[in-house]
């Protein structure tokens, strides 16, 4: 175990901002857990940061809930790298909007599963140590469909709506105590990400609506641009691309 730096988890971790993230954490001195369902990309990422003097370790997880999932997890990350002190949460999950007109319980369960309830069991993990510290960072990535539903471009909406309630209300509950909840808003595609792979295959396709684009974003701006946001421990939430 290595306690002498401090842990930063990354759940979700990919080719994006991920991979961005993790670099610039382990620049900061922070040991990095990546954790995402293949770990074999993983592996490879941590060798890159090991060439960095990056100390990074990789770890297989679903983040869906089952009884201990996140239990298994974070006792194995607790064992490689100590407590964790910031946590990021943001699974890579591309594909396809869905019409509202279309959208089913069982597909709404499903994002909710993901985007919600493996949040709240990965925030239930890590809160307790930082409560005890009264200090931590928690950040989250959100797609814009959880401010903006649009016409048929539902499907993970409804369930990242509910993940950005519980964590604005989080948010207010927890600065108090040293400890900043954050969410990432992104309404634009990072580049190298699994979504702008998907989409230049061509194995993601949707029509979006008249008028609408999607801008794009390197992941090492964006990762920037989030850790400024959590650096200040202020607001709730970073919009991007702003809105007007």
């Amino acid at each position: 175990m290595n306690e002498s730096k401090q842990c930063v988890a990354i759940l979700g971790a990919g080719p994006g901002l991920g991979q961005a993230l993790a670099r610039e954490y382990g620049i900061r001195g922070h040991a990095v857990a990546l954790v995402a369902r293949r770990i074999e990309p993983l592996q490879a990422l941590c060798a890159d940061l090991a060439q960095e003097g990056i100390e990074a370790a990789a770890f297989s997880a679903d983040f869906r809930p089952s009884a201990d999932n996140m239990q298994r997890l974070f006792a194995a990350i607790r064992g490689r790298f100590g407590e964790v002190h910031a946590l990021y949460y943001g699974p890579n999950a591309p594909e396809a909007f869905t019409a509202a007109a279309t959208l089913t319980v069982a597909d709404v369960q499903d994002k909710m599963d993901l985007f919600l309830y493996g949040l709240m069991d990965a925030v239930a993990q890590v809160l307790p140590d930082m409560r005890r510290r009264q200090a931590g960072s928690i950040l989250v990535g959100l797609g814009g469909s959880a401010i903006h539903g649009m016409p048929y471009m539902s499907g993970p909406g409804p369930a990242l709506a509910a993940a950005r309630n519980y964590l604005h209300s989080l948010h207010g509950e927890m600065a108090r105590e040293g400890i900043h909840v954050g969410m990432l808003v992104l309404s634009a595609v990072i580049r190298q990400s699994g979504w702008h792979t998907a989409m230049a295959s061509g194995a993601v396709r949707f029509d979006l609506p008249p008028g609408f684009s999607i801008p794009e974003i390197e992941p090492h701006e964006l990762a920037a641009r989030l850790l400024a946001f959590a650096d200040a421990r202020q607001a709730a939430e970073l919009i991007y691309p702003p809105m007007p």
